[in-house]
């Protein structure tokens, strides 16, 4: 039914946050552009042909916004994978996908329509889910849902020279997050703790590499 679109390191400033990530894979993220309205500005790399890494910060060019950024940004003091987004597989929409959560008790939210500018000026434009608990807090092992429509997908137009091999991760309740992640078909290592990490596992310049 999905399939992983991106994951999503988040921090508290955007350059030194790219830089942590260059210095453990090898390669420079490309910027992305603004999120108005969110407080929030993104850099970018492909992970495959259809996935790819953001990594988020405060926008200092922005006012702040009216609500805490997303993915506890406001509260980190270094950068740090806080989650992960699935899209919907070929014949599924997000609906779909979001329907499919539901009945597994987990609530991803409401779809809401948000759009960047890119540095060379092209406008993009999407869907996702927002939970104010997941997207506020960064869920983790519970991925937010997106839909790129009519838009170029970013995994095709970043830099190239890593992949994504796997996802892991540690959680409290592993029945529930193991019984979501099966109905919306996706395969992650979930194994039980105290509290809520993710790791990706990627082959990068640098080889193979752990991003927490």
């Amino acid at each position: 039914m999905a399939a992983i679109d991106h994951i999503v390191v988040a921090a508290p400033d955007l350059e030194a946050g790219t830089a942590a990530v260059e210095a453990l894979v090898g390669m420079r993220a490309a910027p992305g552009g603004p999120h108005p309205g969110v407080g929030t500005r993104n850099t970018l790399m492909s992970l495959g042909d259809d996935v790819y890494l953001e990594i988020i910060a405060p926008d200092p060019e922005q006012p702040a916004p009216a609500n805490p950024r997303p993915f506890g940004i406001d509260s980190l003091s270094r950068p740090k994978l806080v989650t992960f987004a699935v899209h919907a597989s070929d014949g599924e929409t997000i609906d779909d996908v979001v329907a499919a959560m539901r009945v597994c008790g987990e609530d991803p939210g409401e779809i809401i329509s948000m759009s960047r500018v890119k540095p060379d000026g092209e406008e993009l434009h999407w869907s996702l889910t927002l939970s104010p608990a997941g997207l506020a807090e960064g869920a983790g092992l519970a991925p937010f849902v997106i839909e790129w429509g009519d838009t170029t997908h970013p995994a095709t137009v970043t830099p190239t020279g890593c992949t994504l091999v796997s996802l892991a991760g540690t959680h409290p309740d592993t029945d529930h997050i193991r019984a979501l992640h099966a109905a919306i078909g996706i395969d992650i290592d979930v194994n039980a703790g105290d509290s809520v990490n993710l790791e990706a596992t990627l082959d990068t310049p640098n080889g193979r590499v752990t991003l927490r």
